[in-house]
This record gives structure tokens, sequence and C-alpha cells, in this order.
């Protein structure tokens, strides 16, 4: 039977998985059974002052801005958007992006995809 996971604190997590120019954490998610699975968790970015390669979203995902200031560049229209925190970023499948800067980044993210988390739902 599901359960409910209440993960108190979840802003102040460190997040241990190193990738890229960042980490994160997964801290709650779906079964591995699940036909829609999600993933949410912490991520954390290095300070950048020159822009990252574009890339191209592998999944939905939703970034919400705990700390910090972010630019980013949507490659297909070349529009710039900057981010603080109390922002939320909603970034679609197949969405293309670069990070021009930021500066003490740390979000909660929710991703569409399976990755083993710290918690599920049963």
């Amino acid at each position: 039977m599901p359960n409910i996971v209440i993960i108190n604190g979840a802003d102040e997590v460190t997040p241990t998985t190193e990738e890229g120019a960042g980490a994160f954490t997964d801290l709650a998610g779906s079964d591995a059974s699940a036909e829609h699975p999600i993933v949410a968790g912490v991520w954390t970015l290095v300070d950048l002052d020159e822009p990252t390669p574009a890339w191209e979203a592998e999944w939905d995902e939703i970034k919400y801005l705990i700390d910090g200031d972010l630019t980013l560049k949507n490659e297909e229209t070349g529009e710039v958007s900057d981010l603080k925190a109390g922002s939320m970023l909603w970034i679609p499948k197949g969405a293309k992006m670069s990070i021009v800067k930021s500066k003490g980044v740390r979000t909660i993210y929710v991703e569409q995809q399976y990755r083993k988390a710290l918690h599920t739902s049963s």
C-alpha cells in the first residue's frame, strides 16, 4: 500500500551525486513499476561566469529555486531569462537551453523519470 513520505529540511540537504557542473540527491520517487514515474530532490550548481554548451532536455522537469541567481538561454528562440530565489522553471522534454551564468544556485526539482530515490511511495 502506498505511503506518504515527509522530508523535513529538504531545502538544507547537501547533494551527493555529482554530475556535470552540479550535484543532486534524489529524495523521493515512484516505484520502478509506476506507469508515469517521477523523482524529486535537491540540485546545486557551481557558480558559472561563462555559458555552458546547449543541451536538450531528456524528460519533463520542474525546478524551484531555493537560493541563488540563474540566467538561462532558450536556444530555440534566443530568449534569455533571469531567475532568482522563489522562481519556478518548467523544462519540457525536448527543450533546448544553455546556462548563461549562475551564482549560489540551489533548487528543488521534480523530473518525469525513474531513478532509485532515498524514499519511495511503498
